[in-house]
């Protein structure tokens, strides 16, 4: 599922950056879904692929669905990612995933979270939820740099409001 923005406008070292930590975040999210315990099967992935790339569209996200030919042993990181990102959406929207990413065990898990990801794709109130102004309230995040390294500072982070739109 490539990447869903053009950042052909971006200077090339912004670029890497956000490159870099794309991966970084889509490895730590794949890490964080354990192994099935049998290969994914290809249409269940294709159809989680496209359900994906459905929610994406809501989100204003141009995702690209992946057409899978074989079987696979692990989600993409990239798709693990998007996964999460939406599964937080949904919490926020107060229609969590079915399942969550910790207890995906196979194709069952996938195919229900992807009818779930369906349904939120044709929910008007899901994506006038996402249209919303942030509310009022800020979520502080204070990060300090110093030679002991990085510290970050978060009081509660609303990640939906994040994606919002507008």
């Amino acid at each position: 599922m490539p990447l869903y923005s053009d950042r052909s406008d971006m200077p090339a070292e912004l670029f890497d950056l956000a490159a870099e930590q794309d991966d970084l975040i889509a490895d730590e999210a794949a890490e964080l879904i354990p192994p099935p315990t049998s290969p994914y099967n290809a249409k269940v992935l294709t159809a989680l692929s496209k359900a994906l790339a459905a929610v994406g569209r809501v989100m204003g996200l141009d995702l690209t669905p992946e057409t899978y030919k074989e079987a696979e042993a692990r989600l993409a990181p990239e798709v693990a990612r998007f996964l999460m990102m939406m599964a937080a959406a949904a919490e926020d929207y107060g229609q969590p995933l079915p399942v969550a990413m910790d207890d995906i065990k196979g194709d069952r898990e996938l195919t229900a979270i992807t009818a779930h990801l369906m349904r939120l794709a044709k929910d008007k109130g899901f994506a006038d939820f996402l249209d919303a102004p942030a509310d009022e309230e800020v979520n502080d995040v204070q990060i300090e740099v110093s030679p002991a390294g990085v510290t970050v500072d978060e009081e509660d982070f609303d990640f939906s409001s994040r994606m919002r739109r507008g």
